[in-house]
């Protein structure tokens, strides 16, 4: 299962799942659902959050 590194992104940019959510368009649930690994994000939300986060989406998603 790919792991995503939404936590380890938004320590780098000082930012919280709130504000995530708020920049991204993405309910803070489903942020807390990625990151949980309940659920996996569509690409289409992998490559927003990626951009959001300033990361590419390889690095985003790590398959660890």
């Amino acid at each position: 299962m790919a792991y995503l590194k939404i936590e380890d992104a938004c320590k780098a940019k000082n930012i919280t799942l709130k504000d995530l959510s708020r920049l991204s368009g993405i309910s803070e649930r489903s942020l807390e659902w990625y990151v949980k690994q309940q659920r996996g994000p569509s690409l289409s939300r992998v490559e927003k959050l990626a951009k959001v986060l300033e990361v590419s989406p390889a690095w985003l998603v790590s398959w660890e």
